[in-house]
């Protein structure tokens, strides 16, 4: 990801900048608490999370009043969309996108 954020930058010097920015982040992130987890404690985490949107989108497919399998359909049950809506599709599609 470094060449996408500091694509102005020289090759070298992204080196540099990439290596300083990493060892922010870590010691941040290590301080805060989040960086203690093992490995397989955060891929738990992301199991589980996972499989919570799933369930709010079964739970919500189920309760929609339309019978044809392949129409949208919303999380709270409406007629239109609502900002629920918006946010878990963009939650889905950042994680789908994202090549980290």
């Amino acid at each position: 990801m470094r060449p996408h954020v500091l694509h102005a930058v020289p090759f070298p010097i992204q080196i540099f900048v990439g290596m300083l920015v990493y060892r922010t982040v870590t010691k941040t992130l290590h301080g805060q608490g989040t960086g203690r987890f093992t490995y397989d404690e955060v891929r738990g985490f992301v199991q589980t999370t996972w499989e919570q949107v799933n369930a709010l989108l079964v739970e919500a497919k189920n309760r929609s009043s339309t019978k044809d399998s392949e129409a949208p359909f919303w999380i709270f049950g409406r007629d239109e969309p609502t900002t629920a809506d918006t946010v878990v599709f963009g939650f889905i599609a950042t994680t789908l996108v994202c090549e980290a």
